[in-house]
């Protein structure tokens, strides 16, 4: 989970994207008027997620107008171009949006995260690799849990993000990331509930 800044010109936007990408990226160069997916990555500290990459620049180009996104996305690459189509994230507002849509999708919310104290008020199990073959630990051991409240039912949708990145302002925030979901017991009939896990997120205006 990174906290970014939100570009404020399609230049900047440019000048910030188009930078050659890592020196292992031997076919990408800075200042070529064509933005690709390394350098979209180095930027966003994605390494080979693309999905990540695209919740990246869809949160950092919160704040230009249409005319100055589609400035920025015509210098994509086709690879880019590609991604940027497949991993769109959906915008949500509701508990019901996000039920309606399948684990693994990008989505981007806006709404004021309220940390859920106490220990084992969100029990759940997530499943994890451990060497080849997966186990199942509590959901408190990886993440801390936040809650936002829906305004059209009074649900709540849960957002969490890895123990290790901090604690998330609670303040209106968009905040970009992947649908996932955890189950409510340990056997293999257990229901599970869907959850966002942070990537990115900035201070809603």
């Amino acid at each position: 989970m990174e906290q970014i800044t939100p570009f404020n010109s399609a230049s900047q936007a440019i000048d910030a994207l188009d930078n050659g990408g890592q020196f292992y990226n031997i076919f990408t160069k800075a200042d070529d008027d064509l933005i690709s997916q390394s350098e979209v990555s180095k930027v966003a500290g994605a390494g080979l997620q693309k999905q990540k990459a695209v919740l990246f620049l869809n949160l950092a180009m919160t704040n230009l107008t249409a005319r100055e996104q589609q400035e920025i996305e015509g210098r994509f690459d086709d690879n880019l171009s590609d991604s940027f189509q497949k991993y769109a994230p959906q915008k949500i507002d509701s508990h019901a949006e996000l039920e309606s849509l399948k684990a693994g999708t990008g989505v981007i919310i806006s709404g004021v995260p309220r940390k859920i104290e106490g220990e084992g008020v969100i029990s759940g199990y997530i499943s994890i690799p451990v060497i080849d073959v997966f186990t199942l630990i509590p959901i408190s051991e990886t993440y801390i849990v936040y809650e936002i409240k829906d305004d059209v039912s009074g649900q709540s949708v849960l957002v969490a993000h890895d123990k290790d990145a901090g604690l998330l302002p609670e303040t209106k925030l968009n905040i970009a990331g992947v649908i996932k979901q955890f189950q409510l017991a340990q056997d293999d009939e257990s229901d599970f509930q869907k959850f966002i896990e942070v990537d990115f997120y900035n201070e809603a205006k």
